[in-house]
């Protein structure tokens, strides 16, 4: 996933975003690969539910970062 924020906090709005859909879901785990690059990574016992649990936490994490942009 790719996430920018041209904003001069916008590292600390994408750090929060990321942390706070960790405290939600304790089996995602995101790791930071370089700007603007993390890795989202999900525990389940198999792919389809792993996918349907991943969607909803994209589309969060996706509308999160879209409400910072337009503010």
């Amino acid at each position: 996933m790719e996430i920018t924020n041209s904003k001069s906090d916008g590292i600390e709005i994408i750090k929060k975003i990321l942390l706070d859909e960790l405290k939600k879901d304790s089996t995602i785990d995101i790791t930071y690969l370089g700007a603007p690059k993390y890795r989202l990574s999900i525990t389940s016992e198999d792919f389809k539910s792993a996918e349907k649990s991943l969607k909803p936490i994209i589309v969060d994490i996706q509308s999160n970062i879209e409400k910072t942009r337009e503010n």
